[in-house]
Parts: C-alpha cells; structure tokens; sequence
C-alpha cells in the first residue's frame, strides 16, 4: 500500500465526515474575513466621520461647544434644507476631481489671506515702534 491510499478514508460515512469537516473549515475562514471586512468599514467610517466633523469645527468654531440637540438642530436647519441637498446633489454630479480642485483653490486664497492679514499686522507693529518724532529744543 501507498501513503494515499492509506490516508484515504475507506468508507463512504469517512470520507463525507472529512468533507464536512472542509466545508466547516472553509465556513469558519469565510466568517473570519466576514468579520475583518466590517471591522475595517467600521474604522473608516469613525475615520471619515472625524476628519468630516473637524472639519464643520475648523469653519464653524462654536459646534464644539454644542450640545447633540443643538447640534441635530444645527444639521436639519441649516444644512438638511431644500438648498443644502441641492448642493448636495450638484457637487456629487460634478465629481470628486472638481471638489478636490475647489479644496486646493480655497486653501491657496486662504493661505494667501493669512499672508496678507500676517502683512498688514506686521506693518501695523513696524508703525507702532518707531518712535514719535517731536519738535527739538
């Protein structure tokens, strides 16, 4: 005899129990990934939720401070209007790419604000030090 055909189970009852014992592997592995697979939905959904919340806190400062009603209150009258799922609607329709660009063109203008507030303050501090001049005896 060979080592296969002694591996081989001999009976009908042998050989369905070891397929059954594959399909319950298989079963097992496949329930295993099931879980990873939501695991990692889950942390990119807390992953985007925090970044999308961050930023309604960079622009709207006193979210922060909401409590959740207030904040629900926030939502369905101020963005959940008939205006906010129209833009909703339009900046979905135009796609990802024009969003992106639209980012990159409001930070580049933010930037260059701040430079020019940074400008002006410092123009501001450089007029403030010089020294008054007054009338010599």
């Amino acid at each position: 005899m060979t080592n296969s055909q002694t591996q081989t189970p001999k009976t009908y009852e042998d050989r369905i129990a070891q397929e059954d014992l594959k399909i319950q592997q298989h079963l097992n592995r496949r329930k295993k990934l099931l879980q990873k697979q939501k695991e990692e939905e889950r942390k990119q959904r807390t992953s985007r939720l925090i970044r999308r919340h961050e930023l309604l806190e960079m622009f709207m400062k006193e979210l922060a401070t909401f409590t959740d009603d207030q904040f629900e209150t926030f939502i369905r009258t101020g963005i959940d209007t008939k205006y906010g799922r129209s833009k909703i609607v339009e900046i979905a329709d135009k796609g990802a790419e024009h969003a992106t660009a639209y980012i990159a063109r409001c930070r580049t203008e933010e930037k260059a604000r701040k430079k020019e507030v940074e400008k002006n303050k410092a123009n501001d501090n450089s007029s403030n030090a010089e020294p008054p001049q007054g009338s010599q005896s």
